[in-house]
């Protein structure tokens, strides 16, 4: 496992949040030194140390190696996935390698879904739900939501080549506050 991509600064992922960003993914392991160097230099200024992976890093058990080499003290990690592995997440968060959850949840919420932020809310991680707009409408939200009450922040991604219309987002919009107040769309 290796690092495959590095963003310095990240505010699109999780909006109103500043956060770097490392993909992991399969292959040799690279020497992470100058990435954690850059990490230790902007700990003041991010929010969160995200990763992420083409497919999920939870797919990856031995994710927690990558983190701890490239990690410095005091920086928090949100991990940002499908929740395909609810045993992974909970040895992430129990051991102190994962602090917080941005779920990507696609037509509804699976029963690995649910497993991932009963383990985040148990171990007080803070979650966000990230959708897009495309695949719903304004029933099928409202059963996400509920499905995901106490998520810190819900996220409706706009697609660029399939547009919903303004009066559809808002119903969207409408049906995620049921969960929380803090529902934010983005490109």
């Amino acid at each position: 496992m290796r690092i495959t991509k590095f963003s310095r600064i990240d505010t699109v992922t999780v909006p109103d949040k500043f956060m770097s960003v490392i993909t992991v993914g399969d292959g040799e392991p690279d020497d992470c030194s100058e990435i954690r160097s850059i990490l230790e230099s902007d700990k003041d200024s991010i929010d969160y140390l995200a990763v992420v992976s083409d497919t999920d890093p939870l797919d990856h058990p031995d994710v927690y190696k990558i983190i701890k080499e490239v990690r410095p003290k005091g920086v928090k990690v949100m991990m940002v996935t499908d929740g395909r592995s609810p045993s992974i997440l909970d040895d992430l968060i129990g051991a102190g390698y994962t602090h917080a959850l941005d779920l990507l949840v696609g037509k509804e919420v699976t029963a690995e879904q649910k497993e991932c932020i009963g383990i985040a809310t148990d171990n007080g991680c803070k979650f966000a739900i990230t959708v897009q707009a495309k695949d719903h409408d304004e029933n099928s939200l409202s059963s996400i939501s509920d499905a995901c009450d106490g998520c810190s922040m819900f996220i409706i991604r706009q697609d660029r080549d399939k547009p919903v219309s303004k009066s559809d987002m808002s119903k969207l919009v409408a049906a995620a506050k049921r969960c929380t107040w803090n529902v934010r769309t983005s490109v």
